[in-house]
């Protein structure tokens, strides 16, 4: 038993040495396999097209801002009015009215702007993420990369930063969205 198990093990080292394409086998698995990553929210972040997305929703939350602080101005006029003693009581009910419109129509106006700015955020960073990854995908093609992972969602803790193709991609993303 122990003779054959000697003479199994020699066979198979020889075969492993001889055979070309065992030994390739062998020395592709020495290798050692790299996973390369980008961060997804850095590309939204830092290149030129979100840094446009960022800043016209900014835009348009300043916009919102004012429109709602007008309101409140409004909603502020309405109730020094309501406290007035000359009112009559017609009037004082008049004014009840108009301030509960008032109030309905800035809580409509604060719902539909935050809807709205964040169907415009998803909108933005949806079409960045869609054109990131087909450069991504190029950038793979390219230099024959098994692998790029998005950090964020891998859940990476440490990597070594050579591995790291957010600035690289950044770059691309940019000269191609220049075009």
């Amino acid at each position: 038993m122990k003779k054959l198990f000697t003479v199994g093990l020699i066979a198979t080292l020889a075969f492993g040495t001889l055979n070309p394409a065992v030994a390739k086998t062998s020395k592709a698995q020495n290798q050692q396999f790299v996973v390369y990553y980008v961060d997804m929210q850095r590309i939204v972040n830092e290149s030129a097209k979100g840094k446009q997305a960022k800043s016209l929703l900014e835009a348009k939350i300043a916009k919102a801002r004012r429109k709602i602080e007008s309101l409140q101005k409004e909603i502020e006029k309405i109730k020094k009015d309501l406290s007035s003693p000359v009112l009559s009581k017609e009037a004082k009910e008049q004014k009840e009215t108009e301030l509960q419109q008032k109030i309905r129509e800035l809580r409509r106006f604060q719902q539909d702007a935050q809807i709205e700015i964040a169907n415009l955020e998803k909108k933005y960073t949806y079409e960045i993420i869609n054109e990131a990854v087909k450069v991504i995908k190029n950038y793979q093609k390219d230099h024959r990369i098994p692998m790029i992972i998005e950090a964020r969602e891998a859940g990476i803790i440490a990597a070594d930063p050579k591995y790291d193709l957010t600035e690289k991609i950044i770059k691309l993303y940019d000269q191609q969205a220049g075009k």
